[in-house]
């Protein structure tokens, strides 16, 4: 070992079966290799946020101490013991999947009856207008008089109509 460190004598080691490797396999495989290595060497630069860790509390919002109070540092965690039961005035799972599908039933019902009995108003507005169209203009004053006149006609032709007839002999 003529005092030369084992760390050294490692590293040349492994330098030589690295360069043993290297001259076996293909060009592709070492520059695979090596873009992995230099992949992994610095994946340790990356600074990692950690997506359940506490985040950080603005010193300048106006809740800063309300959450510094709802968050005490150093709390204890809750057990498994202290997770409530499970309350029984809840829908099992069986009636919930029961209602979605009574929902999907009702939709494809629905579906089928669009088919069957298609949408036959499809212009709202021009139905409108035709309507407008075809519908009687206002009466003038002179008209409603003589409409009124010839109701009230109608309706003494009916009451004599109905008369009781006469004894009979």
């Amino acid at each position: 070992m003529n005092g030369e460190p084992v760390v050294s004598l490692m590293a040349d080691a492994l330098a030589r079966s690295f360069r043993r490797t290297l001259s076996r396999a293909a060009p592709g495989a070492a520059l695979a290799g090596v873009l992995a290595l230099g992949g992994i060497g610095l994946g340790g630069c990356v600074q990692l946020n950690y997506p359940f860790a506490q985040p950080p509390v603005d010193v300048t919002s106006p809740i800063a101490e309300d959450l510094r109070k709802a968050n005490p540092a150093g709390a204890p965690y809750p057990s498994f013991l202290q997770v409530p039961e499970v309350p029984q005035d809840v829908r099992p799972t069986t009636a919930w999947t029961r209602n979605i599908y009574n929902t999907l039933r009702l939709r494809r019902q629905m579906r089928a009856m669009a088919v069957i009995y298609p949408q036959t108003l499809k212009d709202p507005e021009g139905f409108l207008q035709d309507n407008k169209k075809k519908a009687l203009a206002p009466l003038t004053p002179a008209e409603a008089a003589a409409q009124s006149d010839k109701t009230d006609q109608f309706a003494k032709d009916l009451r004599d109509r109905a008369k009781a007839p006469s004894p009979a002999r």
